[in-house]
């Protein structure tokens, strides 16, 4: 399965709520359109987030962890001028960087199970370790116009470049028939890449009140795999065959957002943003349609405050619940899709009129997800994350 991601900016970690927001060169994503409420001028910004990622998978009662840490980069620019405007946008939307279960996972778990099942003189493990790594860069390209002073519309392409790899060993051993041994060695690479389109509409009412909207197309990504090794062709029960693809596109999202200025000093977000996952067309390797049934509607709802403590200082605060709507059975082990709660915080500080500094926090509350595998036995999926953001801003003229 696969869930979109969002955490593109400092900006956002700091108050998860973006999709109106109307201040800084990152709404290049969160809120297109909106950039037409910003000065004349080019803006670059450039955010860096540090996550340490604590996962685990429990089997039937024993963990099964990794705490393997990602660096996760944003890059925005914003040019504009009167009615029309461009922008630029480098960002990661597909998986969470690289995992390490140095003692296997549920994957492992899967494959040593059905030797097992087949071979049951195969109870001792020798050895055992999962690593893999998923990322999807964005590069997404696009125009604003304002018709007036209350609409304003965007269009942009973006392109999709995502990677995948895996790399692991089994190795079973025998206290049955000493001398038997049995050791599945994998090591592949997939690769995809696709083009997507984003539409979106900003809309201002008064100065106090914003709206907006964008929706970003599915980008269809056919996996074709490379496979270095198989020792025991494992992988093709995994779905993965050397040479062939696979489709595991990236579904489309529809997000609104609205901003209202209580007061000159305090601002509140709210924002709801569906993605759109029944419509994605997941296929195997044999080109049928699959997974449907698996996933529903996703969807992050949260709202978000920013308060001007001084001229030079803006500290936010943000909640987010997130719905991810796939099944526990249907998760991806290395990375798995659980609803949550999240905060966020922030401090944006504004060392001149043209420099911006952003530095944010957040924490995910992950909900578990069990199900019991066709071996009889419990899986949890258990995730815990703390995450920080620094960024900045400058706008050259």
């Amino acid at each position: 399965m696969r869930t979109n991601k969002t955490n593109w900016s400092a900006e956002y970690i700091g108050i998860l709520n973006r999709n109106a927001a109307t201040d800084a060169a990152d709404i290049a994503m969160y809120n297109p359109a909106g950039i037409m409420k910003m000065d004349n001028g080019f803006y670059g910004n450039l955010s860096v987030q540090y996550l340490p990622k604590d996962y685990n998978n429990k089997i039937a009662g024993t963990d099964f962890d990794q705490d393997y840490p990602s660096v996760v980069p944003g890059l925005f620019a914003v040019y504009r001028q009167d009615q029309w405007a461009g922008f630029f946008a480098v960002s990661n939307v597909v998986g969470g960087g690289k995992v390490d279960f140095k003692q296997g996972n549920a994957t492992t778990n899967f494959v040593k199970s059905g030797v097992r099942a087949k071979a049951p003189i195969f109870n001792l493990v020798n050895r055992e370790y999962l690593e893999a790594e998923a990322t999807g860069m964005a590069y997404t390209l696009g125009g604003a116009y304002e018709l007036n002073e209350i609409w304003s519309l965007a269009l942009g392409v973006r392109y999709v470049k995502s990677d995948r790899a895996m790399e692991g060993i089994i190795s079973l051993g025998s206290s049955i028939v000493p001398a038997a041994t049995y050791i599945a060695d994998v090591k592949f690479e997939e690769k995809a890449d696709g083009f997507g389109g984003v539409i979106g509409v900003n809309v201002s009412p008064s100065d106090v009140l914003n709206f907006g909207l964008h929706y970003d197309t599915k980008v269809t990504l056919d996996y074709k795999a490379d496979v270095e090794r198989d020792t025991k062709n494992i992988l093709p029960g995994l779905g993965v065959v050397n040479g062939t693809e696979r489709s595991r596109n990236l579904p489309a999202v529809l997000a609104a957002g609205i901003s209202y200025k209580i007061t000159p000093d305090i601002r509140i977000e709210t924002n709801a943003t569906f993605y759109l996952n029944n419509d994605a067309n997941f296929k195997d390797i044999a080109g049928t349609s699959r997974d449907e049934s698996a996933v529903s509607t996703g969807y992050d709802i949260g709202i978000g405050v920013d308060y001007a403590l001084t001229d030079t200082l803006n500290a936010t605060l943000g909640y987010l619940y997130t719905k991810t709507g796939v099944d526990a059975k249907d998760m991806t082990p290395e990375l798995p899709e659980l609803n949550a709660n999240t905060l966020g915080a922030g401090l944006k500080y504004r060392a001149t009129d043209q420099l911006n500094f952003m530095f944010s926090l957040g924490h995910v509350f992950y909900q578990d997800a069990s199900f019991v595998n066709g071996f009889s036995q419990s899986i949890t999926y258990e995730k815990k994350i703390t995450f920080f953001g620094v960024g900045l801003e400058y706008q050259f003229f």
